[in-house]
């Protein structure tokens, strides 16, 4: 594990820090929280809790502390494997911001959000595992949590 700090964010607010550097393919942290059930009836449901990250259907974690303050980039610097283990997708330097594509925790095709991570990557809207590029997609893996990959893979054609 590496050592991780919430400091300020060029995305958003704050965000989270690594405090040393890593390697491609180097084992981050692992988001913990409470895990939580839920079912999304309705647009106003998915978009009611924007920093639980998605783990299963009608399954999430409600991220503690520094966690919850992991930012989405459009060009993330952060993976997932297993289910919550965040893995470094390049080299990351020390006090860079960690970053993930929140498109890879996400599986309710009515959550979406305004994107402000700056990159030249930018997609301007972010939407659900569905509507993520196929290119995107196999970039990040083998990246992406269990059952994203496996929700991607059963509803998009190749």
């Amino acid at each position: 594990m590496k050592h991780i700090y919430v400091a300020t964010s060029g995305i958003e607010g704050f965000g989270i820090r690594i405090g040393e550097g890593a390697n491609k393919g180097d084992q981050i942290c692992c988001i913990r929280g409470a895990i939580k059930f839920k079912v999304n009836n309705n647009k106003e449901d998915a978009l009611a809790n924007p920093d639980w990250v998605g783990v299963h259907k009608n399954k999430w974690i409600d991220p503690l502390k520094p966690y919850k303050f992991l930012n989405h980039s459009c060009d993330p610097n952060t993976g997932i494997r297993g289910r919550l283990t965040l893995i470094a997708l390049r080299t990351l330097q020390s006090g860079e911001e960690l970053t993930i594509d929140y498109s890879t925790i996400e599986g309710d095709q009515r959550w979406e959000m305004q994107c402000g991570c700056q990159s030249n990557k930018c997609r301007k809207i972010i939407t659900s595992i569905h509507s993520l590029p196929r290119d995107q997609f196999d970039k990040y893996m083998p990246f992406v949590s269990t059952y994203f990959k496996q929700l991607y893979l059963r509803t998009v054609r190749k």
